[in-house]
């Protein structure tokens, strides 16, 4: 082999080896988050489409959506929010919102969740977010 072969095999080696390290799960490293996931979060305001006002009282909102998304998959965390827009004229309205996190589930159960509460909390639309992230279950420090 020539000089300029044995440096390149060298060099692929080198690389090789500092890489190695970066594979390892981030448990092994004591990191955390080490698992990747889409997260899907959805933002739904509860005032009416058809009057701009909220009609459904908050909690039977949350109830009846709660019970939308269970329908569908094993579970999800909810917040509450309030939420604000300003309409082509001018005019800012606040609405109160439910703020529904979900992770391992698809994009088909998400759609289902979302037409159920379009119809059923009588709702323009339904903001989503979709988003890769890492994420762990913490469990305390192993001994």
């Amino acid at each position: 082999m020539n000089k300029r072969t044995i440096a390149g095999v060298v060099v692929s080696i080198l690389m090789l080896l500092m890489c190695a390290g970066c594979s390892a799960p981030a448990s092994d490293r004591g990191g955390l988050a080490a698992n990747t996931e889409v997260k899907y979060t959805l933002y739904v305001g509860l005032n009416d489409k058809d009057t701009y006002t909220q009609i459904i009282d908050s909690l039977e909102a949350e109830k009846k959506a709660s019970a939308i998304c269970i329908k569908y998959v094993d579970g999800y965390t909810l917040t509450h929010g309030e939420g604000a827009y300003k309409d082509e004229k001018g005019v800012i309205t606040k609405e109160n919102s439910l703020i529904y996190t979900f992770f391992n589930v698809t994009d088909a159960q998400m759609k289902s969740i979302m037409n159920e509460m379009l119809k059923e909390l009588n709702q323009n639309s339904i903001l989503i977010e979709k988003q890769k992230v890492n994420y762990d279950f913490y469990d305390g420090e192993k001994l």
